[in-house]
């Protein structure tokens, strides 16, 4: 199923804080990226790109979509799944109009979690979505409107693995650990080796339940 959309995102840059990446990195020796306010400046300018670095991986983002309209391929199935685009959770469709014809909200089912439309058996339109290209759209509320916890930790630990990496200086033998398509060089053996491959872990991990992702050592 084809999907198109006017999205509505916002203007978040990032879904932790400096804060939250500067405690997992209390007690490390970060003196080779500078200063205190180098630090600050250097997450800073990582938060973005870790950002950009969850929502790739996830193959969605963790962003509140409000009056959002979805165009999308009719199935030629009682049920409509929007989750392989990404747009999950439901919180509420507001209209399904297939070929401008409205359909009635007594017609279907809502499986929010799901990212989910099913017609009920009763539906007035028959027993399915009439399959198509383009024929369905939607308007409808989506998405979070707070970032869950592990995701904005997973984004902090993406972020922290990348000081410690840059912090350690190591380049020799260095292998490369990565969430999707963000790599994280490290020496295994190295001053912060066994911490950077513990947050990129940790972070493949919470991410997983979004969405299967590649990690993999090269």
């Amino acid at each position: 199923m084809v999907a198109s959309a006017v999205f509505s995102t916002g203007s978040l840059t990032s879904y932790c804080t400096v804060q939250q990446v500067q405690a997992l990195l209390v007690g490390y020796d970060l003196s080779r990226i500078g200063n205190e306010e180098a630090i600050t400046e250097r997450i800073q300018q990582l938060l973005s790109l870790t950002r950009q670095a969850v929502d790739k991986a996830a193959g969605r983002d963790f962003l509140w979509h409000a009056d959002e309209t979805i165009i999308v391929d009719g199935s030629g199935t009682d049920r409509l799944s929007l989750s392989p685009q990404g747009v999950v959770p439901i919180d509420l469709v507001q209209e399904i109009q297939i070929d401008g014809r409205s359909v009635p909200a007594a017609d279907y089912v809502v499986y929010g979690e799901m990212g989910e439309i099913r017609l009920k058996p009763s539906a007035s339109i028959g027993s399915c979505f009439p399959a198509g290209q383009q024929n369905i759209t939607l308007t409808l509320d989506w998405g979070y409107a707070q970032v869950p916890a592990d995701v904005a930790m997973a984004q902090a630990k993406l972020t922290a693995a990348q000081l410690l990496s840059e912090a350690a200086g190591e380049t020799a033998t260095a292998a490369m650990l990565r969430v999707g398509d963000y790599a994280v060089r490290y020496v295994p053996e190295g001053q912060y080796g066994a911490v950077i491959q513990r947050q990129m872990q940790e972070a493949h991990e919470a991410l997983r339940p979004y969405r299967g992702l590649g990690m993999a050592a090269v």
